[in-house]
């Protein structure tokens, strides 16, 4: 009989005695990489979790115990020689390969299993793999599911694993707001849950796009001084993202930083190095630098960031500026980093010239520049190059056709992780870049903007756009590109399942997998949630989170175009939004509370984004009575009503929101605290602006009850009112006056009451 229990059981391993010789031990190899060592620590452990039996680690065959044997024939002596005796297949796959087999074996009266990979990172895939098929162990960002079982089946097997994209790689970035979505809150735990779990999902590169820490700090000791952990920093512009005032002190995020990239790299993924143009409102100049060296920089014609001398870029054909960038680079790879490879974002998002085509003359003299700079350096090591800029504000076929002959395709990449964006106006992706079977280049889902944490993902555009790189061989990754870690398990599931094997191609497909795997008992009735509500999931263009813009609306007059549009969007919603009552009722019922951390977590999702869709609808049609009000076409109980549908479905999300820390900055708080209790106190501040500003604001409790739902009752009684925008303006006030901790969110009682109350009200 089979029980399931989490991975806090792994506990247990400590108490658990070493079993007699006679039983199974792990043979690692000697004077191997050390990630070999990690993937017979990691069979050991999860071998105890599920049976309650602590295997030997040893370096040697004792000549009597079955074995399991861990690396290749290239590392592991005992392998090779059942490689020459023909015991064992001989491997077909190399040494730095991602490939791996898991081969049982049996040989003179002993029983053998070998977990064998083309890298100790390949063979850590083994060891994962291992205990999901014959263990039925999941992975899951959130915890691991791990079965009981008297022993694990260890006869009998003989699996070939070979991936189809060379790098298979997940992105980190640098807002703040929720410590379940934003990895700049995580200390040393959650980041090594983290790392562990990208390896049971057979990635093998990870970015971290959250800052440079303290990078200025060790390139210009003399120059740049840790800040001071008890005020403002000097560069940050206030109520914004731009504010980069650190919960801990610097040195502090520089030890967190060290100990991840050691974590990961011990375990062989892949890290690239930041090079060149890194000057951004997430790595921002600090003021003593600009005080000190005072960098000459590129003037911005347009595009983002030209009015904030920390984050504008210096103008690297000065000779020093480049040379400064590089150190940079250089200091991170000495402290925390390693050369293996390279990333450059270019001059992304800003335009030199007024004049297009010295601008995107510019733009490839910086590439130019900053990859001359790199092999002055580090003669081969693959560089890639960030596909921002080509999609936004967007490159010609023609550009992207003069640019590919200055990049050497031998050891650079076009890193594309816009793959499942619409290509429009001046707006273009791999489709339209001429790299398919020309070029290399990688794949990728582009999962943002910041305010968009709910569940979403166009999968009919990826659905569209795999089939057109399953078999190009200039295709060699697949990546995901979040702002909101761990905001999407479906995508998850989808994103890190197609990254190794491209084969499904359907949400619905990617729904039935989550469930069976994710939910135990429950799958059933989770699977029909979360059917119901794709739909809604997949509007998530159309449907836009409005909550966070209800300020703009105070005055009340829209133009015909807004008007247009909102009945556009309705017009194009309708199918998906009619039976939104239904789809509810589904999440409604499921079974929320009965000690499923799994189910409730994602039940909170799905209610989240439904409710978040179906006020967007409500609003635009509260927005359209209040204008048709005037000229006959609504009356003033059509107003009162559709506005009291609006409020519900608002007051829908604050509830179910509430049923769990994940939305609470003041939970984030606490959790900032207990990975260092040394907190800034000016951080609070900082960490309301990274939420509140216009690109950032979420789903977020405080915001709700302190923000959101203030400026929709000052919007259902005051819109068109003279005083309705000082009305709001005054409710940023006060949710920037008020202590987070007097903020606190009493938690709704019931699941399906906190839903109902839109669905009763809708229904009217």
């Amino acid at each position: 009989m089979r029980i399931k229990r989490t991975l806090f059981s792994l506990i247990m391993i400590m108490s658990v005695q070493t079993i007699s010789a006679s039983v199974w031990k792990i043979v690692e190899p000697t004077n191997a990489p050390v990630a070999y060592h990690h993937a017979a620590t990691e069979f050991q452990k999860y071998y105890a979790a599920v049976t309650g039996v602590n295997l030997e680690i040893t370096a040697s065959d004792d000549g009597k115990s079955d074995l399991v044997v861990i690396g290749p024939d290239f590392v592991n002596a005992l392998t090779r020689a059942f490689v020459e005796k023909e015991a064992l297949s001989r491997p077909v796959y190399g040494a730095n390969s991602d490939s791996y087999s898991i081969t049982s074996v049996s040989d003179g009266g002993r029983k053998y299993l070998f977990l064998a990979g083309g890298s100790g990172r390949a063979t850590l895939y083994a060891v994962y793999d291992f205990f999901e098929r014959e263990a039925g162990c999941q992975w899951f960002w959130d915890g691991d599911i791990i079965p009981q079982m008297d022993s694990i089946p260890m006869e009998g097997i003989d699996v070939l694993e070979v991936p189809r994209f060379q790098y298979r790689g997940i992105r980190y970035f640098a807002h703040r707001s929720l410590t379940r979505f934003q990895a700049e809150h995580w200390g040393f735990e959650q980041w090594d849950k983290e790392i562990d779990w990208v390896l049971k999902k057979r990635l093998n590169l990870m970015m971290l796009r959250i800052g440079t820490d303290d990078v200025f700090q060790k390139a210009f000791p003399d120059i740049v001084p840790y800040p001071s952990n008890n005020g403002t920093f000097p560069e940050a512009i206030d109520r914004s993202f731009s504010d980069r005032t650190t919960p801990w002190p610097l040195e502090f995020r520089g030890q967190i930083r060290k100990h991840v990239l050691q974590y990961a790299r011990e375990r062989e993924l892949i890290q690239p190095e930041d090079v060149g143009t890194m000057t951004h409102w997430y790595s921002p100049t600090p003021k003593a630098f600009v005080d000190n060296v005072k960098p000459v920089c590129f003037g911005q014609s347009g595009g983002a960031y030209k009015d904030n001398p920390y984050a504008a870029i210096w103008d690297i054909r000065i000779d020093s500026n480049m040379e400064n960038y590089w150190k940079l680079t250089q200091a991170h790879i000495d402290h925390y980093g390693s050369p293996e490879m390279f990333h450059t974002i270019g001059l992304a998002e800003r335009n030199v010239f007024n004049d297009r085509d010295k601008d995107v003359e510019m733009k490839m003299y910086a590439y130019r520049r900053i990859i001359s700079k790199i092999r002055e350096h580090y003669k081969n090591s693959p560089v890639l190059i960030a596909g921002w800029d080509f999609y936004y504000p967007g490159w010609t076929e023609e550009e992207i056709g003069r640019l590919l002959p200055q990049f050497d395709p031998a050891n650079t990449i076009m890193f594309d992780y816009m793959s499942d964006l619409s290509v429009e106006g001046k707006r273009s992706n791999f489709t339209k870049w001429g790299v398919r079977n020309r070029f290399p280049y990688t794949f990728g889902i582009f999962h943002a903007y910041e305010w968009e944490n709910e569940l979403r993902g166009n999968y009919d555009l990826i659905c569209q756009r795999i089939p057109l790189v399953v078999d190009d061989p200039m295709c060699c990754g697949f990546f995901f590109w979040p702002e909101n870690s761990h905001s999407d398990q479906l995508m998850l599931e989808f994103f890190t399942h197609n990254a190794w094997k491209p084969d499904i191609l359907s949400p619905e497909d990617a729904v039935k997998e989550l469930c069976g795997k994710r939910y135990g008992e429950y799958s059933e009735v989770m699977e029909q949630a979360w059917l119901a509500a794709l739909p809604l999931i997949q509007s998530a263009n159309e449907l836009l989170p409005e909550f966070r813009s209800l300020g703009s609306y105070a005055k009340g007059t829209l133009s015909v175009e807004t008007l247009d549009r909102f009945r556009r969007v309705l017009d194009k919603s309708s199918s998906k939004t009619a039976d939104a009552n239904a789809v509810l009722k589904v999440i409604a019922s499921l079974p929320f509370g009965k000690g499923n951390s799994f189910v409730d977590r994602d039940a909170i999702d799905l209610a989240r984004t439904v409710l978040g869709r179906m006020f967007t609808v409500e609003l635009y049609k509260y927005l359209i009575a209040y204008n048709g009000k005037a000229s006959g076409n609504a009356t003033a109980s059509e107003l009162r009503r559709a506005g009291a549908k609006a409020l519900a479905a608002l007051t829908g999300i604050r509830d179910v929101l509430s049923l769990s820390d994940d939305y609470s900055m003041n939970v984030s708080m606490d959790r900032l605290k207990e990975v260092n209790p040394d907190i800034n106190p000016a951080f609070e501040h900082a960490f309301k602006g990274n939420a509140e500003n216009g690109y950032c604001r979420t789903y977020i409790s405080e915001l709700f009850d302190w923000y959101y739902l203030p400026q929709m009752k000052v919007l259902l009684e005051k819109i068109g009112s003279p005083d309705a925008p000082d009305r709001m303006k005054a409710i940023v006030d006060d949710f920037y006056s008020r202590p987070l901790a007097s903020m606190m969110t009493p938690a709704a009682k019931d699941f399906f009451k906190s839903i109902d109350k839109y669905i009763v009200t809708a229904s009217k």
